[in-house]
């Protein structure tokens, strides 16, 4: 409620001061019918849902923001940029520890270049001001729903928003913009073992990107090379202490048709969705990691005043390391299709209709398959402003 209220407040000290500066209120607020269908075999056997309701971000999260630049001199100008998800549906935060937790950025536009600093998302992480490759490479970006055509479900190298980052956008030339990115400290939220340092410490992850990007007519693309340099509680769980991912794309539009294909390596790569932090004991424990690849075609296209989405794609990735007891490696595969369509009302406001499967397989103890079947169905309408 405190970080509710401070937020409020802060988007009041900078709606009085608008007319003194170049700020701008802006946001988007999206709401549809979700239906999902999960079912589970082998291993998983028995944990089967069905379900369906109002759901706040299936086509783009919603949020707001406030953003603003000054110009200080001639090629020299001062930005920041802060902005909250929220849940539309239910009118809270989407993080109730963080107060602008999708951006919280400062950043200064020179001849040579621009310069962020703040949170934001990593080069390819398919969020925020500076992504160069999530957004692109999967024509569904991060996802419609929960999985339709999410390129994390087959880039499981793929980034996020991380904190205490410091990124650097090149001027374009030839058609080219480069990119650098590092994080000194990439979760301030969490917790550290005794007599830990904190940011640029050992005792904290680090992670590092350089990044492409081209655009030649018709023809664009991109490459990103990032790695995280893990902290020394879980290194010394690994063989190796920093993980290293490769992502790409190349995409061309044919007029009546844009064709998008993405691929990705990693290795050493920390499972979705899994921290290696132990809220019980408040230690680190050893992470899964895993490496392998994942590649995604998609295209769009132009019908009937508006765009046609379809994506196809698949990974195959194994643990690090291997299971002690069996002497072999755990290997995984994942196969996703998706189809959708956006239709726009005005310039700020469109409804969308999407369907997807998705099918991941575990090959666990070497005998028993672990299949998870996922069938949704989203509808929606989203409004900017």
């Amino acid at each position: 409620m405190k970080k509710t209220l401070a937020a409020v407040a802060v988007l009041g000290a900078f709606a009085g001061s608008a007319m003194a500066a170049d700020v701008t209120l802006y946001g988007k607020i999206d709401l549809g019918l979700q239906y999902q269908n999960i079912e589970n075999s082998g291993y998983t056997s028995g944990n089967d849902s069905d379900s369906w309701g109002l759901k706040s971000g299936s086509n783009s999260g919603s949020r707001f923001g406030i953003k603003g630049t000054e110009q200080i001199a001639d090629g020299l100008t001062v930005g920041f940029q802060l902005e909250q998800g929220i849940n539309a549906d239910a009118g809270t935060f989407s993080d109730d520890d963080r107060a602008f937790n999708r951006e919280s950025r400062l950043f200064v536009q020179t001849n040579y270049g621009e310069f962020g600093f703040g949170r934001m998302g990593t080069l390819d992480s398919g969020l925020g001001s500076y992504d160069i490759f999530g957004g692109d490479a999967g024509v569904f970006g991060t996802g419609w729903g929960s999985t339709i055509g999410a390129d994390t479900a087959i880039f499981r190298g793929m980034g996020t928003r991380l904190d205490n980052m410091i990124t650097y956008k090149s001027p374009s030339f030839a058609g080219m913009t480069v990119y650098g990115q590092v994080s000194l400290g990439t979760d301030s939220k969490a917790m550290y073992n005794d007599g830990a340092k904190g940011e640029g410490s050992s005792d904290v992850n680090r992670y590092y990107s350089l990044g492409v990007t081209g655009e030649w007519g018709a023809a664009s693309g991109a490459l990103v090379v990032s790695s995280t340099d893990y902290n020394r509680y879980m290194a010394n769980d690994t063989t190796e202490d920093n993980s290293f991912v490769v992502s790409a794309y190349g995409a061309y539009d044919f007029g009546v048709v844009k064709t998008t294909l993405g691929v990705q390596y990693y290795d050493n790569m920390v499972q979705a969705n899994v921290t290696g932090w132990d809220v019980d004991t408040e230690k680190y424990t050893k992470p899964t990691l895993t490496k392998g690849y994942g590649v995604m075609l998609g295209a769009t296209a132009p019908i009937a005043s508006g765009t046609l989405y379809a994506s196809v794609g698949y990974a195959d990735y194994e643990d690090c390391a291997e299971n002690t007891t069996l002497g072999a490696k755990q290997e995984y595969d994942a196969w996703q299709v998706g189809i959708g369509y956006q239709y726009p009302l005005s310039k700020r406001t469109y409804v969308y209709a999407a369907a997807g499967y998705t099918q991941s397989s575990m090959d666990k103890y070497n005998a028993t398959q672990d299949d998870q079947k996922v069938t949704e169905v989203v509808a929606g309408m989203v409004h900017n402003f």
